[in-house]
């Protein structure tokens, strides 16, 4: 293999775990990892409610059902692998549930004129506005949810070169 010079590339010695490690101090990509699971595992629980509570239900009902349960089980993973604090349970838990409140309103609306006004197929519609609301969530998560006084222990922002994401 050679450079656009021709030149011949340096081959990297770097051990495959020491890469995995440094993308893993990076929060934001440890976010899109749980967010991204969570979204399919979320995805997943919305279309078997859909399927098994058909069209006799308005499209909010899944949602609001699969959305109950996976951002129950998100907060303990968001909280400890990707923030990464401690104390303040109850605090986090209640800000953490009104930012994904916040975007499950925003969801709720552009579900209801995608699907139900506009009569555009439900999952599909789902999918689109999923990608629309983790931007708000990531930052309202980082900033409001697991955000922590000068005086309190943060979470570590390793790998980033910033804390401004």
């Amino acid at each position: 293999m050679s450079d656009a010079d021709g030149q011949p590339r340096a081959l990297s010695l770097r051990h495959p775990w020491t890469s995995i490690r440094l993308i893993l101090t990076d929060r934001r990509f440890r976010y899109l990892l749980v967010g991204g699971i969570n979204t399919v595992l979320s995805m997943a629980l919305f279309v078997a409610l859909d399927a098994w509570l058909g069209t006799r239900v308005p499209s909010a009902v899944p949602l609001v059902l699969a959305w109950t349960i996976s951002v129950l089980c998100v907060f303990v993973v968001q909280r400890a692998f990707v923030f990464q604090v401690s104390g303040h349970l109850l605090r986090d838990l209640w800000r953490f549930v009104l930012v994904n409140a916040g975007a499950l309103g925003v969801n709720l609306v552009l579900l209801f004129l995608a699907a139900d006004l506009f009569g555009a197929p439900r999952v599909p519609a789902q999918l689109a506005i999923t990608v629309i609301t983790v931007i708000g969530s990531y930052l309202g998560n980082k900033h409001y949810s697991f955000s922590r006084t000068s005086d309190e222990p943060a979470a570590t922002d390793e790998g980033q070169g910033s804390t401004q994401d």
